[in-house]
């Protein structure tokens, strides 16, 4: 892939992948990081010949991006500001506040889902599983599986459409089909 395409991607998802980092880590400067490293990321395996070719990258960047923001929450990654220029990522303040009361309304809203429809839901939709691996991991079938996901978008589905409107959540991200 040209460089031309890498940089169109980096464009159209940055500040979607920053948004979903942020809900997951709960700070920008991890955030942040986590997205530079789902590009560099990104960055090799375009590169790389041998690897298996990426239907849409919009999809492998938003997991890979969430996954190392998780892994960094949970690493403790110090940011020094002091060796960090600020200058080049003005902080727009109105939107973090608005990035931290999703986040905060996130997190409620999952923690009010019943337990088995909120562990489906995040490794689905966060850890990025497949429903045959989420029915492996929670030991069920996936069947169940479907019926858990479903009561958890149906929860769900008023803060689904507040974050589409604010651009963190893509045109039929998050959405059931078939």
């Amino acid at each position: 892939m040209s460089d031309d395409a890498f940089e169109s991607l980096y464009r159209t998802w940055y500040r979607t992948l920053v948004a979903k980092a942020f809900l997951v880590a709960g700070g920008r400067d991890v955030a942040e990081d986590a997205v530079q490293e789902a590009f560099i990321q990104c960055w090799r395996r375009m590169a790389d010949p041998r690897g298996a070719p990426v239907k849409h990258w919009g999809g492998w960047l938003a997991v890979t991006a969430v996954r190392e923001a998780l892994h960094r929450r949970n690493t403790d990654v110090v940011f020094d500001p002091a060796r960090h220029d600020s200058a080049a990522h003005a902080l727009d303040l109105a939107v973090e506040v608005q990035l931290k009361e999703v986040y905060r309304r996130a997190c409620a809203e999952m923690a009010g889902l019943r337990e088995r429809p909120r562990r489906a839901m995040a490794l689905r939709c966060i850890a990025g599983l497949n429903t045959a691996e989420v029915a492996q991991e929670m030991g069920i079938t996936q069947s169940t599986v479907r019926v858990h996901l479903a009561e958890a978008r149906r929860a769900l589905e008023p803060l689904r459409v507040e974050l589409r409107q604010m651009g963190i959540v893509t045109e039929g991200e998050g959405e059931h089909h078939g």
